[in-house]
């Protein structure tokens, strides 16, 4: 292949990501506005949680199927990355005392779990059973859509500066969160793009996600009186 060949090739490939990370975050925020009209805040989540998943994880799989990449292509591997987990092991030890800390505010007890329980709510689980598969699946299209389809999508063309590229959306996806928890995403953003930019898989960073989510909605369910 030509040096040409290959930069044609590398500038297709930009054009293909940034146009559908635009029309993907676009969707992920517009498409909050097209709800049906419901008295459930179950049923609000799930529809948000649902444009998160086909913003994130189908419009980018779809793609990837229509210009003949490969899913391994944006992060969707398991071979060889069964030794990484203690990279992401150690994250989450680090994260452990700031969410445990973060956890006995007020503000934080407020927003988690995003679906809202209240002190002496009964017949509570199921409904949170049902939350938590869309929360996970919206983990895995998080996880998918920035650090898959962005850092390695755009790797081969700005190489690790694709982590900070990826970082800027991330970030900015956090303006509605505490301020603290946005700060993190930078921090997060980097750290888990750099980590999928080494290992070309996003699924050990899906596991650190989950667990950290479910730490703290565990923590907040449990002051609430839900647990202990």
């Amino acid at each position: 292949m030509t040096e040409t060949k290959l930069r044609d090739d590398l500038d297709r490939r930009t054009i293909v990501v940034f146009v559908t990370a635009l029309l993907s975050l676009w969707f992920a925020h517009f498409g909050l506005r097209y709800a049906p009209d419901t008295s459930t805040r179950l049923a609000e989540l799930c529809w948000w949680s649902g444009t998160q998943i086909v913003s994130y994880l189908v419009v980018p799989l779809i793609v990837v199927r229509l210009v003949g990449w490969k899913p391994s292509d944006i992060g969707w591997k398991f071979r060889g990355t069964s030794h990484h987990w203690k990279y992401y092991a150690i994250l989450f030890v680090i994260a452990v005392p700031f969410v445990v800390v973060a956890s006995m505010t007020t503000e934080f007890q407020n927003r988690y779990p995003l679906f809202e329980v209240f002190r002496g709510q009964e017949d509570v689980w199921p409904d949170l059973r049902v939350w938590w598969i869309f929360y996970v699946l919206q983990f895995v299209a998080v996880e998918t859509f920035f650090r898959g389809f962005l850092v390695l999508g755009l790797a081969k063309r700005f190489g690790q500066m694709s982590i900070l590229i990826a970082t800027i959306p991330y970030l900015m996806i956090h303006f509605t969160k505490p301020p603290v928890e946005a700060l993190a995403a930078i921090v997060g953003g980097i750290v888990m793009g750099f980590l999928a930019y080494r290992t070309k898989s996003v699924w050990w960073g899906v596991a650190l996600h989950v667990s950290v989510a479910a730490l703290m909605d565990f923590l907040s369910l449990g002051h609430k009186g839900f647990i202990w």
